[in-house]
């Protein structure tokens, strides 16, 4: 067999090597470790959150799967204006929309996979049930929302007991999210979106001032879309259309290609256009509350032995999400429509907010590259680092993700990692912090002329296995 993983946890990958070592193909090995970022990482991604996956075969176009929850229908200005807001909170039950993610979960491995959707998630549910080691990535973000943790019913006794967060090495159980998943197993995702799940997030949600109803729960469904492609360097790169951030990757591309000889500074620049082409400039971005930017996701990657390649990325938006948690799920719910407060937007009922990324990058040989980073507005500004140092350096997966990185931090300034080449033009960015996410992580793998190669990113504790 020769197959290869890439994800943010050791155990995640190892769950998905033990499918690919059964027989398991790359979605059911994507599904399968997703499942079990569920339990580890709770304050990147979870049930009450949302999803996005690419599937990639050879040079053809990729299926692009959205799992994003639309704004709820009551979500409007007007609504919020009665509330006595200007914008939707950083936190908290008016920042809840569908989440989808588990439903793009099980279509996915319905349509794609080979193994039922119980053994996807038989290993989240035993660790959920039997307990889980802190890791530090966890354990940070803990402390950072300790007091705002503790004072929820659900989330405090799991993550903050003490008012203090967790620390690194400690063990937890989530008999709430073990239970969840077997009720999944049994019944499947709808469960989340229709009957006693469903109901009591939308009491939940409503309880705590939100807007979501059980109609907009009933009305989501998980779409299949259209990726957007540039040429650049010999590949296809593929992309999700807005309102995912996509377009600023290929906007960044498209102007590195631009000029006949590049550098970082061009790099740096393009990457700067491209997001402001795209909609989205994190200089016109001032962040008013120290919960704003604290932003989470998690991305993993596989390619199996017959070449299809899997993308996939989910979130709960910030750590924790809303910081609301709901027992029915053992964890919270996302805090997706927060993001109109970042990017400063009207509220579009019905309509789905900005969102996350997955890559893919094919050419006509049959090569492919599954990419993606988890880390906010990081996300379209790392994709295009790693695709330079890959494709113009012409560096590995694991050398690429352990490359420096820059950063255009909110509010325009830019952080830049030691080592970097920008360094000698600008050296004051080293100093500047790059805020809650850091410089994003990063997780590749990618088969070319008939090998497999992956890298994962140690910023974040990540793992990548292939498979001889």
């Amino acid at each position: 067999m020769k197959a290869a993983i890439a994800t943010s946890d050791p155990r995640a990958t190892e769950a998905g090597v033990e499918i690919l070592k059964s027989g398991g193909n790359a979605v059911d090995a994507a599904v399968t470790a997703a499942f079990l970022l569920y339990v580890v990482e709770p304050q990147s991604c979870g049930i009450g959150g949302d999803a996005f996956l690419m599937i990639g075969r050879d040079s053809e176009t990729p299926i692009a799967l959205d799992g994003s929850g639309a704004l709820p229908v009551e979500l409007t200005s007007s609504r919020l204006l009665e509330d006595g807001l200007d914008a939707v909170p950083a936190r908290g039950g008016k920042t809840a929309t569908p989440p989808g993610a588990t439903r793009l979960l099980e279509e996915a491995l319905a349509r794609f996979g080979t193994i039922s959707l119980r053994d996807a998630v038989s290993p989240a549910r035993s660790v959920a049930r039997n307990g889980f080691v802190v890791h530090a990535d966890l354990a940070a973000a803990s402390q950072r929302a300790a007091k705002e943790l503790a004072s929820d019913p659900v989330l405090g006794p799991l993550y903050s007991p003490d008012g203090k967060g967790v620390d690194e090495g400690v063990l937890i159980t989530n008999p709430g999210l073990s239970e969840c998943l077997e009720t999944i197993a049994d019944l499947g995702s709808n469960v989340v979106l229709e009957g006693a799940i469903a109901n009591q997030i939308v009491d939940f949600v409503r309880a705590d001032g939100g807007y979501l109803s059980d109609t907009d729960l009933k009305h989501h469904r998980t779409l299949e879309i259209t990726a957007e492609n540039l040429e650049f360097s010999g590949y296809s790169i593929w992309q999700l259309p807005a309102p995912t951030q996509g377009p600023a990757v290929l906007h960044a591309l498209r102007h590195i290609k631009e000029h006949e000889r590049w550098d970082w500074n061009s790099v740096l620049l393009a990457v700067r256009q491209g997001m402001q082409d795209a909609g989205f400039d994190p200089g016109a971005v001032v962040s008013t509350s120290r919960n704003h930017a604290k932003g989470d996701t998690t991305y993993l990657a596989v390619i199996d032995e017959d070449r299809t390649a899997v993308s996939l990325i989910t979130s709960i938006f910030g750590d924790f999400g809303s910081h609301l948690g709901i027992p029915a799920i053992g964890g919270p719910i996302h805090n997706r429509a927060t993001t109109l407060r970042m990017l400063q937007q009207p509220p579009r009922p019905g309509k789905p907010p900005h969102t996350t990324i997955p890559g893919l990058a094919l050419d006509n040989e049959g090569n492919q590259i599954a990419f993606g980073v988890a880390g906010g507005l990081m996300q379209p500004q790392a994709q295009v680092q790693l695709l330079i140092r890959m494709l113009l350096e012409g560096l590995g997966p694991q050398d690429a993700i352990d490359a420096p990185r820059f950063k255009i931090c909110f509010g325009g300034s830019l952080a830049i990692e030691n080592g970097h080449e920008l360094a000698k033009y600008q050296p004051d960015a080293l100093a500047q912090p790059a805020g809650p996410e850091g410089f994003g992580a990063a997780q590749i793998v990618q088969s070319v002329n008939g090998r497999l190669f992956a890298g994962a990113d140690r910023r974040r504790g990540g793992a990548s296995r292939v498979l001889p």
